[in-house]
């Protein structure tokens, strides 16, 4: 681990550490999220924060991966959607299952066979030996249509991805066994696709919208399908563990475009209580905005307008010109956390170090201090600097790596 320099606050000096620190990785900074507010009558649902992670299993002194390991990264093709999927779903269980009782680990009762099989296509034509195809595919059988892209255009794959998490909880005895389980479906709210005819070539790639209507009817019919399926499987059999005994808590994500810079949103959740089918919709509002952009401008002219001034008052301090970028995650239209990217061209130690004083100084002078903040100084794909401030405090936190 590189060395760094640390400084508290602004008003002390720097010191040199030596070794290695005990700070999280620059990239387990980012997915910090903000502390949230007390919800009003008047919003949605807040999702809670998780400044602290889950504690996480180690069975027999090993981590052991999830069923569809790496397979979100084959399905879900933006990498922003794949992290939010991940940190969100844990955020959302966390009302039901507390990181101070719980531990966390990845999926371990969808098998990857059977993400793939309920990822496709439902599939009723018979094999040779007179067995469906892919009864259990949770996407919809090809429409009507006289050509392969009128058949995928008029019934769009509506469901993307399936992320699972399993919550542990230690028994009187000192084992640990299944609290609960946590899914989050994701959907496509734009199905992108490609066809091959007759000769191998391929065309598209093709775009068919999907309403509203479509994603709510897909909401309830997949997700209530998943939580049977889970427990007619599951059912104390082989695996000795009876999920119809702990809760599972689904959440509904809609995807982002795939060429977006922020990710999508998390719509809503359920909780399906021990031996009950899944309860009422729970509706968040969450959002993001990628700044400098249009978006953020038209939707969040305040928030634009106070990092178009950081961003030129930071440039009037150098002669190179300093693209800083930045991400905003909303929770019923206010903003709750910001992370903020300054690319460099590395010139000296010296300038590093003076950028970062300034990119430090102006985290405090130009923003909330109601909204976490995290600012990353980096040159040629290399972290420089990490600057923090945590909702509720006025000093930042800065990291200088050696």
């Amino acid at each position: 681990m590189r060395n760094a320099l640390i400084i508290p606050s602004l008003m002390m000096m720097l010191i040199l550490l030596a070794g290695c620190m005990s700070f999280l990785e620059p990239e387990e900074e980012a997915d910090v999220e903000a502390e949230e507010q007390g919800a009003t009558a008047q919003v949605s649902a807040e999702i809670p924060s998780l400044s602290n992670y889950y504690r996480t299993v180690f069975q027999d002194g090993t981590y052991v991966p999830g069923h569809a390991r790496g397979f979100g990264s084959a399905m879900v093709y933006n990498r922003h959607d794949l992290e939010r999927l991940e940190v969100g779903l844990s955020e959302i269980a966390s009302n039901e299952f507390s990181p101070e009782d719980y531990y966390i680990q990845e999926g371990r009762f969808i098998t990857r066979n059977d993400l793939n099989s309920w990822l496709s296509r439902q599939d009723n034509t018979e094999d040779d030996e007179g067995n469906p195809e892919n009864p259990n595919g949770l996407n919809p059988q090809l429409g009507e249509g006289e050509t392969l892209i009128e058949r995928e255009a008029n019934a769009p794959r509506v469901l993307s991805h399936i992320t699972e998490h399993n919550f542990m909880r230690q028994t009187s005895e000192g084992d640990l066994a299944v609290g609960g389980v946590a899914i989050a479906v994701s959907l496509n709210t734009t199905y992108t696709y490609r066809v091959t005819d007759d000769e191998g070539l391929q065309h598209g790639p093709f775009n068919t919208e999907i309403s509203e209507e479509q994603l709510d009817t897909a909401r309830d019919e997949i997700s209530n399908e998943i939580v049977s399926r889970l427990r007619t499987i599951h059912s104390g059999g082989e695996d000795n563990v009876n999920l119809d005994d702990v809760p599972i808590v689904v959440a509904v994500y809609h995807e982002t475009t795939r060429e977006s810079t922020t990710p999508g949103e998390f719509v809503s959740y359920a909780v399906a209580e021990p031996g009950s089918d899944l309860g009422g919709w729970t509706e968040l509002d969450e959002t993001h905005h990628f700044f400098p952009s249009s978006s953020a401008s038209n939707n969040a002219p305040a928030d634009a307008d106070r990092f178009n001034e950081f961003h030129m008052q930071l440039n009037s301090y150098f002669s190179d010109h300093i693209g800083a970028t930045a991400l905003g995650y909303y929770q019923n239209g206010e903003l709750q956390e910001l992370t903020i990217t300054v690319p460099i061209r590395f010139q000296s130690k010296m300038e590093t170090i003076a950028i970062t004083q300034q990119v430090a100084e102006l985290v405090e002078d130009r923003f909330p201090t109601n909204v976490d903040i995290v600012a990353k100084v980096e040159s040629n794909d290399q972290q420089e600097a990490l600057i923090q401030r945590a909702a509720g405090t006025e000093e930042v936190d800065v990291y200088i790596y050696d």
